[in-house]
């Protein structure tokens, strides 16, 4: 079982949002009968009571570019399991939509007006996403990112961490934008957008040097 599922346990639990039944996974990979005290069931092996007697979400973030719980949650669509959103009430979405299923909105993040996020996408502690702004499905976008006004995030994107979508910005889909890069142009399908390490300088001081770099101005009596 994976750490994500033990992240989206202790989130459910922690914000009282379902009571938790068990976890399923599917048949191949099914390698014990427990996990944090709740039984563990072969997806394929669910009968038709336990697929549509209770709520399922699809706790996988995202390796190889989203494309792992896309087919997750394309095989549980199909099996016509009840997928369900994880938001969390520390969240500011009331202004946004969320169209679709299997989304899970984190601590903090803000859709501003107009926002829009589609199916099976993760949004992550602390994210902006601006007036207008579109995330189709199955993104995952990162901590405290920020997806300007009337920017445009093709399917299937990740967005790493205190990356910066500028205004009126169209990625297109299958896109990666790395940690802390700032997205001025349009980006076109299956890129890779990141700042290169040749341009960050790091130079090392003695202790005391390294203390005189950053004084503050001294107050006149």
């Amino acid at each position: 079982m994976s750490t994500t599922a033990r992240r989206v346990l202790k989130f459910v639990q922690g914000y009282n949002l379902y009571e938790v039944a068990g976890f399923a996974v599917n048949a191949a990979y099914k390698n014990c009968d427990e996990f944090l005290g709740f039984p563990v069931y072969a997806l394929e092996d669910l009968t038709e009571e336990q697929r549509r007697g209770y709520c399922y979400f699809v706790a996988v973030q995202w390796n190889r570019l989203n494309s792992q719980r896309r087919h997750m949650f394309e095989e549980c669509m199909t099996m016509g399991v009840e997928l369900v959103n994880l938001i969390s009430p520390l969240a500011s979405i009331y202004a946004g939509e969320i169209r679709g299923v299997n989304c899970w909105i984190q601590d903090f993040v803000v859709m501003q007006t107009g926002a829009v996020v589609g199916a099976d996408c993760i949004v992550a502690a602390g994210a902006l996403l601006g007036n207008e702004s579109l995330v189709e499905s199955h993104c995952f976008i990162g901590v405290h990112a920020a997806v300007g006004g009337n920017a445009h995030i093709g399917e299937q994107c990740f967005v790493g961490i205190n990356a910066t979508v500028f205004p009126r910005v169209e990625v297109g889909k299958k896109c990666i934008l790395g940690a802390a890069t700032a997205v001025k142009r349009n980006v076109p399908d299956f890129s890779r957008y990141s700042t290169s390490s040749d341009n960050i300088v790091i130079k090392t001081y003695s202790e005391s040097e390294i203390e005189s770099k950053l004084i503050a101005g001294m107050s006149r009596r």
